[in-house]
């Protein structure tokens, strides 16, 4: 049988790391996964051994149809050692709207005893560059049967938390047994518009300290006259808001930018004072800048630094913003930057 080599959502060839690697699932690897399959049994959710027939028809049926979908439920990978496939696993019950899937793995059985954690560590280092880099996932989770503790462990070394137990969740033996669902969150910085629900957080930020130093309105700001404030930029369609964090909701900073007339803007920045010093102003500002310049026609963004906060000053300097001099902004001494659309 004529079988696909590439996915048409991944657009790649393979994903490695030294010898082992992960490529698109391959048709001459059927009959070993469908052995290691009735071989495990008993910790998958499949309730009778596979025959040939019903592998062919699995791969011919429904594995060949999921190669040129844009969004697949399922995305299937060859486990390989030197171009030898020694397991097979994917993403699936893909949700692309939340964007997050569950992972599967099993490998050849011989090497479950000796060798468990080193492939199931190598392959969730593979799979995960696919979730998140590649497709841009949120979350991935494995769902197990309480039935092997090594697994846990295994998964926790690299990152994977116990999110949730699920009691009694499945009939095993006559037995009911939990089952443990494990997470791991994308690590890439990300951003969202922010909501009603972040007042309180952006109201932390704005009467933190060393904002209101920096401020050009330096008095502490109350609670009513901040949700006025926020209510109005959120409604406000030149106002350009965007909450930055670290999933599970760790919550990094925030850019807004707002648009003063159809060709140029003003900037407003604030780091959370658990992330101050790692270099993220920097990013943020870049991500937010990009963001909005790409959506404008034609339109120069402005930031103003008062000249005493340095370090505010490299931030853009370092999101590549040009300086055009000092400038006097509400009696202080600032500096002035600017970003215009390449």
């Amino acid at each position: 049988m004529k079988f696909p080599i590439k996915y048409r959502v991944l657009n790649l060839d393979e994903i490695s790391d030294g010898q082992y690697k992960i490529v698109p699932i391959r048709y001459e690897d059927r009959l070993n996964i469908m052995k290691w399959r009735n071989e495990q049994m008993y910790h998958l959710r499949q309730s009778k051994p596979l025959s040939e027939d019903d592998q062919e028809r699995y791969f011919t049926n429904v594995v060949a149809q999921i190669f040129d979908k844009e969004q697949p439920d399922q995305i299937l990978f060859s486990y390989l050692e030197n171009n030898v496939c020694i397991g097979y696993g994917g993403l699936v019950h893909i949700n692309w709207i939340d964007k997050n899937a569950e992972l599967s793995f099993i490998m050849d059985t011989k090497l479950e005893e000796k060798y468990f954690a080193f492939h199931w560590q190598t392959y969730l280092g593979l799979i995960e560059k696919v979730a998140f880099t590649n497709i841009g996932l949120h979350k991935v989770f494995t769902y197990a049967f309480d039935l092997r503790p090594h697994l846990y462990k295994t998964i926790e070394e690299v990152g994977f938390e116990l999110e949730a137990r699920l009691k009694e969740h499945c009939l095993y033996d006559g037995i009911f047994k939990d089952v443990l669902i494990h997470s791991k969150w994308n690590t890439a910085l990300l951003y969202r518009k922010p909501i009603m629900s972040d007042a309180q957080l952006y109201f932390d930020w704005t009467n933190d300290a060393d904002v209101r130093k920096f401020s050009y309105h330096s008095d502490e700001i109350s609670f009513d006259d901040h949700i006025n404030w926020f209510e109005g930029k959120l409604n406000d369609e030149n106002c350009f808001m965007y909450l930055f964090y670290y999933a599970p909701q760790k919550y990094v900073g925030q850019v807004r930018i707002q648009k003063l007339d159809e060709t140029n803007a003003e900037i407003g920045v604030s780091i959370d004072k658990r992330y101050r010093g790692k270099g993220l102003a920097s990013v943020i500002i870049s991500k937010a800048s990009a963001e909005f310049l790409n959506n404008q026609q034609s339109c120069i963004i402005h930031a103003y630094i008062k000249e005493k906060n340095v370090s505010s000053a490299k931030g853009f300097e370092k999101a590549e913003y040009k300086m055009m001099g000092m400038k006097n902004i509400k009696g202080a001494t600032s500096f002035h930057y600017i970003k215009s659309k390449e």
